[in-house]
């Protein structure tokens, strides 16, 4: 897995990479601008309340909230994200890294989006059913977090990058046989989904370091 960790890193800085990543950058900074307007369009139409540092008060309240809620929000929002780029990350991994495989038609879009929806509908449930622990825990509650998004967030990039090779049946067994490197590579993406910046480019490297995991197992199987 350090290998594939090591060459993911290397994807970040190559040419071919830059247009994927500037796409989903503006994609991202969009969404978050987007957010913004909205909040301060809801503020705006507030009725005005008689003591102006209630108004202050609520101001600062909601703009809080809209922090918190990025960042619990910020695992499904980069999954997402990786599922609209990956077949431009696996192309450019594949191109670099295995020109001498075939090439893959890609992943038909059914199953893709089947799974990206699937693992956005877990990571909400998960994420909102773990809350209570965080604010009791703070500690072991984010921790447990942090491993929850890991294992989702691995389990849906994996089988994303699967999914261009394999069918769905043969991808969710090949990632069920090597589900613990999965899950390390997983957490180190569910890491940088909660550092800001390296969150632009957290599905990226997620797309990328999962193409590289598969395409490890997928050789290693065809010597065997």
């Amino acid at each position: 897995m350090f290998a594939s960790l090591g060459k993911a890193l290397a994807m970040i800085f190559d040419p071919a990479f830059f247009g994927v990543i500037a796409k989903a950058v503006l994609l991202t900074l969009v969404l978050f601008v987007a957010l913004f307007l909205g909040l301060q369009w809801g503020l705006h139409h507030l009725p005005v309340l008689h003591w102006p540092w209630l108004n202050t008060m609520l101001d600062w309240i909601a703009s809080l909230a809209l922090v918190v809620l990025l960042f619990i929000v910020g695992a499904p929002v980069a999954a997402l994200f990786g599922s609209f780029f990956l077949d431009d990350v696996a192309k450019s991994v594949e191109r670099k890294y295995y020109p001498a495989d075939a090439p893959s038609p890609g992943a038909p879009l059914a199953a893709s989006l089947f799974v990206a929806l699937r693992f956005t509908g877990l990571v909400v449930v998960v994420t909102l059913a773990l809350l209570p622990f965080d604010v009791i825990l703070p500690g072991v509650g984010s921790a447990v977090t942090l491993v929850a998004d890991g294992w989702l967030l691995g389990r849906e990039y994996f089988e994303l990058a699967a999914l261009r090779h394999l069918a769905r049946s043969e991808a969710d067994a090949m990632r069920k046989q090597h589900g613990f490197a999965i899950l390390g590579g997983g957490i180190v993406v569910a890491v940088l989904t909660y550092i800001p910046f390296a969150d632009l480019i957290a599905p990226l490297f997620g797309a990328a370091l999962m193409t590289h995991l598969f395409k490890y197992y997928q050789h290693r199987e065809s010597l065997a």
